[in-house]
This record gives structure tokens, sequence and C-alpha cells, in this order.
């Protein structure tokens, strides 16, 4: 050990920023994956995957790309591509449209604003 290092206890500071990173870097995988592991809301009732398709159909112009069941048929995935290419994962559940999560880019422009048409 070099003569003017101090110690912090019995371990040295450059072991313990190390440490220190990895913690980090582990608690923002963990932060990172917990919404893959979100529960459906307590109320949600089931919705299969042509009404699923409808909702999402009436809030995005676009296309279907994939519907997958998550939770036992509580949420439904749906992948949906933009007319600009873009892609956006949509998780929702019943009753009604209930959208619990829609990520990707060019949402706003894909977007079917409410009220009647023009």
């Amino acid at each position: 050990m070099h003569p003017q290092r101090r110690r912090l206890g019995s371990i040295e500071p450059s072991r313990l920023i190390l440490d220190l990173m990895r913690s980090i870097v582990f608690i923002a995988a963990l932060l990172a994956c917990a919404p893959a592991f979100a529960d459906a809301p307590p109320d949600a009732m089931r919705i299969g995957p042509a009404a699923a398709l409808d909702c999402v159909a009436a809030r995005y112009r676009g296309e279907a790309l994939r519907v997958r069941d998550d939770e036992d048929g509580l949420i439904q995935e749906v992948r949906w591509l933009t007319p600009a290419s873009n892609v956006l994962q949509i998780e929702l559940t019943g009753p009604g449209c209930r959208f619990l999560e829609v990520e990707g880019v060019g949402q706003t422009e894909a977007r079917i604003l409410p009220g009647p048409p023009r």
C-alpha cells in the first residue's frame, strides 16, 4: 500500500468506490426491470385481444404488429406501428379502454385526439 494512502477502516478508498459503483449499477438494473414485473391494478378486468386492438386503433393511427396476453388475460400488450414507422409498446386492461403504459417515440404524432372528426 502506498504510504500516503489512508485507510477507511480496513477498506482502501479505491475499493470502497468500486463497491459503491457496483451497488449503484445493481440498483439501477433492478429499477429498470421493475415495470416488467408490474401487476395488473386490483380492479382490472379481462379484455380480449380484439377489444384491445379496437381501443388502440381508436387512440393511435397505425397498425398492430403483435398482441399478447399478460397476467392471465388481465393485461393485453400491443406493439403498434405508427405511420412514421415508430413502434409503440402499449399495455391496457379493462374495464373499458384503460391504458396502463405507452412507451415509444412518436406517440404525440400518432395520437388521435378525442372529439368530433373534422
